[in-house]
């Protein structure tokens, strides 16, 4: 509150720096408020790109963007590094796990979501999941060290190693084929990547039509994937996995791409929840709190038909963030609100390099079985995909960039190259002895 006597501007705060809570952000661009955008991490992450990194074809740092530097522009826009753990409704604030506390006229909450491991036994505890840049990150050092090693130590050709990928949707799909072409590009002849790819439904990319979904099974069987479906994994541990029917694959290197939840901040809050996410009326508001909108993987959002929730999926989260954000900037200018109605652009998942398959909704026809009449693969959808991905990107150097390195990365063969950078904590500094040239070495 000013001591002129004007009033105070209304404090908006944006829970999540997502999909959802970046786009929140920038709807109230030009809005007569002050926004602080909370999230646990300094930067954001472009998710669908994540196999990418965590497979050598693309640096970290072209999946990510630092907050301050997408918002320099935004003048009424603070950034919060920390974890928000609740709420109290009566005072309006958040509290943070640092002790502090926000004061907020309106909240936005895109938490987003978290990996789910479904209770499986040793999952939680022995498999990789991929789900954020550190997630890529460390995968992409434990692949890379695995490979090494069996370069070290093995004779040309005779190494194999092993790899579990857990999940057969677009993630599972992507990564597969992705890690299929790895070990040839990085460390062959002198050991060979074996991937078997573990679904538990009848096929692939279950949201997609049953045609895509086996030209993905053959593509990637093509590549030399080892596709199980209606297989489903009982449990993991140190050396392996095994699968409900009993079967044990040996291997280090499991990797987790079944499925996600809502941010558990969801279940700390009081409100209405539907499959472990938030209630919310058409408006993306809720009920009961109208100064409060939820958006991204952690609202419930109805679809039809009725009891159907939209997916926890970036499109989603991208028109829900701007929705909400729109409504809130709508609350402040004294405007009406509007209704959320999601545009369902169509699914895409990369197979390959140079392979994808899509489903685009032109010339809808009745019934949602059928709703992506334009179905097609190959080139022209990876070429699709990628200015689709490249078009979503953050900020315009990341687009110059990924461009740049996808289309070297085609023509070469060549992705973002095999570079082993292992954490400080695993190198000792030493100092020069008397008399030397002075250099620090470092050493394991």
């Amino acid at each position: 509150m000013t001591s002129t006597g004007h009033r105070a501007r209304p404090q908006v705060v944006v829970v999540g720096g997502g999909f959802a809570g970046m786009n929140a952000a920038h709807a109230l661009a030009h809005s007569d408020a002050d926004l602080t955008l909370v999230d646990r991490h300094n930067y954001h992450t472009f998710q669908p790109l994540l196999y990418q990194v965590s497979t050598g074809y693309l640096p970290p740092e072209e999946v990510g963007a630092a907050f301050r530097s997408v918002f320099r522009r935004q003048a009424n826009l603070t950034v919060r590094v920390a974890v928000a753990t609740s709420v109290d409704w009566t005072d309006g604030t958040l509290r943070l796990e640092n002790g502090s506390v926000l004061d907020f006229d309106y909240l936005i909450l895109a938490a987003g979501a978290e990996t789910n491991f479904f209770d499986i036994a040793g999952m939680a505890e022995h498999a990789w999941p991929l789900y954020t840049l550190a997630d890529a990150v460390a995968l992409r050092t434990h692949l890379l060290s695995t490979l090494e090693a069996v370069a070290d130590t093995g004779q040309p050709g005779d190494e194999r190693v092993t790899t579990v990928v857990v999940g057969g949707g677009p993630t599972g799909v992507e990564t597969a084929g992705a890690l299929a072409s790895m070990a040839h590009e990085v460390v062959e002849p002198v050991a060979t990547l074996r991937v078997i790819l573990v679904e538990a439904g009848p096929r692939l990319l279950n949201a997609f039509s049953p045609r895509s979904s086996e030209r993905a099974l053959q593509d990637l069987r093509r590549r030399g994937v080892d596709v199980r479906l209606d297989r489903s994994v009982e449990s993991a541990d140190v050396d392996g996995v095994t699968l409900a029917d009993g079967e044990r694959i040996e291997t280090t290197t499991v990797i987790w791409a079944a499925g996600v939840r809502a941010n558990g901040l969801a279940h700390t809050l009081g409100l209405e929840l539907s499959r472990g996410r938030v209630v919310v009326d058409p408006h993306l508001q809720v009920t009961g709190h109208p100064n409060v909108f939820v958006a991204g993987d952690v609202a419930a959002v109805a679809a039809p038909p009725p009891g159907a929730l939209l997916p926890m999926l970036a499109p989603v989260a991208i028109q829900a963030g701007r929705h909400a954000g729109d409504q809130v900037a709508r609350l402040i200018a004294g405007e009406p609100l509007a209704r959320f109605r999601y545009r369902d652009k169509g699914m895409m998942a990369v197979l390959g390099r140079g392979d994808a398959v899509a489903e685009l909704p032109l010339l809808l026809g009745a019934g949602t079985s059928n709703r992506y009449r334009l179905r097609f693969g190959g080139l022209p959808a990876w070429m699709l995909w990628v200015g689709v991905h490249i078009a979503y990107l953050i900020c315009f150097s990341n687009r110059i960039k990924v461009l740049v390195d996808w289309g070297w990365g085609y023509f070469t063969s060549r992705g973002a190259g095999a570079i082993l950078v292992r954490p400080l904590d695993e190198a000792v500094l030493t100092l020069p002895p008397e008399g030397a040239d002075g250099r620090i070495t470092a050493h394991r």
